[in-house]
């Protein structure tokens, strides 16, 4: 009997054995995320059908006698994977697939490569798959994303040519470019990716499915030109089409200065399509990042009138409600959020923290702690526990609320880090800076290196006013998380808050910006140092827009200064009346408000 009718017996024993497997080299493996989990997924796919009938597998098999020889070095390589050692698996089938030819061990060898891990050899198994069989899509996008994980661009673009013209031919660019746009996403070097993808679709632009492909690439390239082209090109192909209108405008309006055009682009939509419940929820949002609270709130509720189960808008109202303390509105939104029955799990246990938050800013502190003892232990039990401390302390019983913090349930390093952080933050509202500082110090010297505590060790020194011991903890954090926004701000804000090194701290805050472009509170200190170099123009920009985001108290102080000092007073006042209501007792505010001799 040939290789061709018996080889199934044996591939359906390695599939029941494909489950622990070590890397296969003595590379450090590779996580088990990102591209090379897309590639398994691909790969699984196939090896879910491992055993099923020969008329299945794309392409033809090859007549090769099942020796006993080979019947063995399957069954062996088998009992080798089962008892993790993948790498002894993985070159038996390596081996079998060139010598037999047979697409299936390839396939085989790629699928315990990437058990693995190991890039390389799953690479080298994944191009002879394909090689055996060039019909197979699996093998073809198993291979793709493994040459995208691998940076071999160069190598990956004459298949992606073919596989596009493949879909040119048989009019299926449609589901062809987001397939490709996810692929080239995970490519790590997205410039390059960018490069590429403008090649390969340049016939193709007409497809406003490759231009919104484009945009999520230029997007990823940091082109911010190609980004509002390419949104702008999708639309105008095609402007009747919702799920186009929304991933287009959602890219202009984060663009410098295009909040007024997404503005403009969805209210002529929603004009046409007044039913659409997507474009008016992303319209909301919009105006609502551009400072216009109440015409966002209009949005909101005509949306959620259309969709009154829809978990998203609820949220957005109960949260609004909440920002703006309208608390009964807030109780109303929650109530119908949590009454979903779908809503998951951790959703809904966000929800009633938040829920205790409402109850306690309306003088209900017994109904906020029924709430929270409602969180069982799981995800968020410590976040209840945190909350309950600061209902705790707010309402003066700041060391029955520390000892709360104290006998907390923490096991691991990350969670006793949060409780120190968080007792360090229930001193530092009493105004014991020092004492809040020395506890933080003592955390850091029990868990050296953890990020949580030397982020808050260094603004716990910064209030008070230790800059050089804030710079070292912040310096040192950069160092083990170069990608931490908010160290990049924090410390950029420092700076410029004492007139310190401006241009250093412009750049500390652009890094930041460049980490987290959405975060309100880098706005803010974007907006701050610019006003600290008298850009005036430029802090007005990104103050208004962070205050649009988050009305916070620092942030309305800032652009209140800034509109004083532009001569827009009457505004100026206005915000800081806003900011007052809702925190009377801001330091940021008070000392603004005594440095300009301003009595509201």
């Amino acid at each position: 009997m040939n290789l061709s009718c018996r080889l199934a017996a044996a591939l359906v024993a390695a599939a029941i054995y494909g489950c622990a497997v070590k890397p296969v080299s003595d590379s450090p493996p590779l996580p088990a995320t990102g591209p090379v989990q897309a590639a398994d997924e691909q790969a699984s796919s196939a090896h879910r059908s491992a055993g099923a009938p020969l008329a299945s597998v794309e392409g033809p098999l090859p007549a090769v006698d099942l020796s006993p020889q080979i019947l063995f070095q399957i069954l062996a390589a088998d009992m080798a994977l089962q008892r993790g050692e993948g790498g002894a698996a993985w070159n038996t089938y390596s081996q079998l697939a060139r010598q037999t030819r047979d697409p299936r061990l390839a396939r085989r060898a790629t699928e315990i490569a990437l058990g693995g891990r190991a890039l390389n050899e799953a690479t080298q198994s994944a191009r002879l798959w394909q090689e055996l069989s060039p019909e197979s899509t699996q093998a073809s996008q198993t291979l793709e994303t493994l040459l995208l994980a691998s940076g071999k661009l160069s190598d990956v673009e004459p298949m992606l040519a073919a596989r596009l013209s493949r879909a040119r031919q048989a009019g299926t660019l449609a589901e062809t470019y987001p397939a490709l746009q996810r692929s080239l996403l995970r490519s790590p070097d997205r410039a390059a990716a960018w490069q590429m993808l403008q090649r390969l679709s340049a016939t193709d632009l007409n497809e406003p499915q490759a231009r919104l492909a484009r945009l999520a690439l230029a997007s990823a390239a940091r082109d911010e030109a190609a980004e509002v082209s390419e949104a702008r090109a999708a639309i105008a192909l095609s402007p009747a089409s919702e799920s186009v209108l929304i991933a287009a405008t959602r890219q202009i309006a984060q663009s410098p200065d295009g909040l007024p055009e997404a503005e403009r682009v969805l209210a002529e939509f929603l004009e046409k399509n007044p039913q659409s419940v997507d474009a008016r929820d992303l319209y909301a949002r919009v105006l609502l990042a551009d400072g216009q609270a109440d015409k966002a709130r209009s949005q909101f509720e005509q949306a959620l009138s259309k969709s009154p189960a829809n978990p998203s808008l609820l949220l957005a109202l109960a949260q609004l409600s909440q920002q703006d303390r309208r608390f009964a509105d807030a109780r109303r939104y929650f109530e119908q959020y949590l009454a979903i029955p779908s809503l998951p799990r951790r959703d809904r246990h966000l929800a009633w923290i938040q829920m205790a938050q409402v109850a306690a800013d309306e003088g209900r502190p017994d109904e906020a702690f029924k709430w929270l003892d409602q969180v069982p232990e799981g995800d968020e039990y410590l976040s209840a526990i945190t909350k309950r401390a600061q209902l705790m302390a707010k309402s003066g019983q700041l060391e029955a609320a520390r000892a709360v913090l104290q006998k907390a349930p923490a096991t691991s390093l990350s969670d006793k880090a949060l409780m120190i952080t968080a007792e360090s933050q229930l001193l530092r509202d009493a105004r014991r800076n020092q004492e809040s500082f020395d506890l933080l110090t003592r955390g850091l010297q029990e868990y050296p290196d953890q990020t949580d505590l030397l982020y808050d060790h260094a603004m716990a020194a910064e209030r008070l006013d230790r800059v050089d011991d804030m710079e070292k903890s912040m310096r040192r954090l950069i160092e083990l998380r170069p990608d931490h926004a908010h160290a990049y701000n924090a410390l950029g804000y420092s700076l410029a808050d004492r007139g310190l090194r401006l241009p250093e701290a412009r750049s500390l805050i652009e890094k930041a910006l460049a980490l987290s472009p959405d975060d309100a509170h880098i706005m803010d200190s974007m907006g701050w140092v610019m006003f600290r170099q008298n850009d005036l123009e430029g802090a007005l920009k990104f103050l208004r827009k962070a205050y649009a985001i988050r009305r916070e108290a620092d942030i309305g102080a800032h652009l209140g200064e800034v509109l004083w000092s532009t001569g827009q007073r009457d505004e100026a006042r206005a915000i800081w009346r806003d900011v007052k209501a809702r925190e009377p007792d801001n330091t940021t505010l008070q000392e603004t408000l005594s440095r300009l001799n301003v009595a509201l």
